[in-house]
């Protein structure tokens, strides 16, 4: 029997523009619809960048989810996000970087359940709007993470590895393209940790945010859908000068119980608006043994 969490995206490519207005996201996935045998919603990955810069205008932001099926009206699932950005200072601002974040949840859900997602600014003004990456994260099956999985994921962080599997990555402007695939040993019955990566590798387009989500397919039954978002890239001021875009990803949670025998994992990473050159993307999965 295989046991995991599944994410599902749903974006937007253009929301977010005024402080205080939750615009719904919907570019993709409106209505995220959770798939069956579903038993409680255990988080969303979030990454967010704004599509342009505008001097002296600073940028917070607000999530809201609703879903009447569980129990959720406007009002009562609003997460104020940790991504931030200052204002542009100048003509010659650089890209923005901001890596994707984990809102831990723990919200009982069924199958067929209908959750949305909204986008606002905080903060004291605004003027740009927001590309945005939402997945949500919902458990299935009868058979749970342990309890040492919500503990270390209530807080952010992952559980230790005893392996992972990573690739040398790939590049994409636009739409749908797959990395390389990886094996994982059968010895490696449990998916514990994840890491998905966009990297600037031209010189930043003047007023060009670029994000991502990846979408991982695999031999192992009952797996789809997988869909996390990657790191995000928002909009220089102008044509950029010095430094590069950096940053850290930090890994996110993931939970996957797998049979005892190998199977094989292959993303595909889709740019939500195309960009004028390739980003660089790759990706990493942790492994364990053993769960005690």
């Amino acid at each position: 029997m295989t046991v995991g969490v599944h994410g599902i995206i749903a974006n937007d490519a253009a929301v977010g523009g005024t402080i205080g207005t939750f615009d719904p996201i919907d570019t993709r996935n409106g209505d995220i619809r959770l798939r069956s045998k579903t038993t409680a919603v255990v988080g969303v990955a979030v990454a967010a960048a704004r599509t342009a810069q505008t001097t002296g205008d600073a940028q917070l932001y607000r999530l809201r989810i609703t879903s009447a099926d569980l129990g959720l009206a406007a009002g009562s699932a609003d997460f104020l996000l940790g991504m931030s950005s200052g204002g542009g200072t100048a003509t010659n601002s650089g890209a923005l970087f901001h890596a994707a974040e984990w809102e831990a949840l723990d919200v009982p859900a069924s199958g067929g359940n209908v959750v949305n997602a909204f986008l606002s600014q905080s903060g004291v003004e605004s003027a740009d709007s927001v590309e945005i990456e939402v997945a949500l994260a919902h458990m299935t099956e009868i058979e749970p993470p342990p309890q040492t999985w919500f503990d270390r994921a209530s807080v952010g962080g992952v559980l230790p590895k005893q392996g992972g599997i990573s690739s040398n990555g790939g590049s994409t402007a636009d739409a749908r393209t797959s990395l390389t695939s990886q094996v994982i040993p059968a010895k490696f019955p449990y998916i514990v940790s994840q890491r998905n990566v966009q990297a600037q590798d031209p010189v930043p387009v003047a007023g060009e945010a670029s994000l991502a989500f990846f979408e991982y397919t695999s031999t192992i039954g009952d797996w789809e859908p997988q869909e996390w978002p990657a790191t995000a890239i928002g909009a220089s001021l102008g044509t950029a000068t010095g430094a590069g875009v950096h940053g850290n990803q930090p890994q996110l949670p993931f939970w996957f119980k797998k049979e005892n025998q190998t199977e094989t994992v292959e993303p595909f990473v889709d740019v939500l608006t195309a960009i004028g050159a390739a980003n660089a993307f790759a990706w990493g999965l942790g492994l364990r043994t053993e769960v005690g």
